[in-house]
């Protein structure tokens, strides 16, 4: 019942009324219920609540029991709260947590643990400066899912300081070849023209990474050019 009540007063607050007295017992929802209402309990938390909200603060306990459960979709409910709405203030509570779950055993934990550290970069980077090792090791993840999560991160790093990760260049293109040479899972592409916006994300990094290497430039505009030509091909002949 309460499971229902809660998919109403989330569709209520999309049309514009208010359901705040509904928020305490979204929290309620997540912490006492079973896996589905837990699920909806999370979902409305992260619709209803904002960083800054107290009622977030009677989740932390919540997060923290899920980030150690053995159970692997808990597990995942937790990494997509974290990494939407939690707050700054208790980001040091969850990092050693959500830190181990870079070495978990399913891809989808570790694409999650990498966007939430992401998120935490975004809001409280003085916090995730010791793992910036961690980041690199996402990005040679075997799964392609995780490796492309970690861009996010080295996106925001290079444009904030593109000399310190000039060592990443090779990576990035190696990365960028495999891409044109169709090596990810067809779920990546689109319309038939390979990972489209991961290409673009590469580009980016590549021009913020060559931009006062005028060799780095060059090779930069070649494989843009690669990119243009694979994603004419498709086209034409799909």
């Amino acid at each position: 019942m309460m499971r229902e009540i809660m998919v109403r007063a989330m569709y209520c607050e999309m049309l514009g009324y208010d359901a705040s007295f509904t928020y305490i017992h979204a929290i309620k929802l997540a912490q006492q219920g079973g896996v589905l209402e837990k699920r909806v309990g999370y979902l409305a938390v992260s619709l209803f609540l904002n960083e800054g909200h107290q009622l977030l603060l009677l989740l932390v306990n919540t997060v923290l029991k899920d980030l150690q459960s053995t159970n692997l979709i808990e597990a995942c409910m937790a990494l997509t709260v974290v990494a939407q709405v939690f707050p700054k203030d208790m980001i040091p509570a969850v990092l050693p947590l959500v830190e181990d779950k870079l070495s978990h055993p399913k891809e989808i934990i570790r694409r999650k643990a990498v966007l939430a550290l992401y998120k935490f970069y975004l809001i409280a980077p003085n916090q995730v400066q010791h793992i910036h090792g961690k980041f690199r090791k996402a990005l040679c993840d075997k799964d392609p899912g995780v490796m492309s999560s970690s861009l996010h991160i080295y996106l925001q790093l290079i444009t904030e300081s593109p000399d310190g990760y000039k060592d990443l260049t090779g990576s990035f293109v190696t990365i960028l070849k495999q891409v044109l040479g169709g090596k990810l899972p067809v779920d990546f592409n689109y319309r038939n023209v390979p990972a489209p916006w991961l290409q673009l994300q590469l580009l980016r990094i590549l021009s913020l990474l060559g931009k006062e290497d005028q060799r780095q430039f060059v090779n930069k505009h070649i494989m843009c050019l690669s990119c243009f030509y694979v994603a004419f091909v498709y086209f034409y002949m799909y």
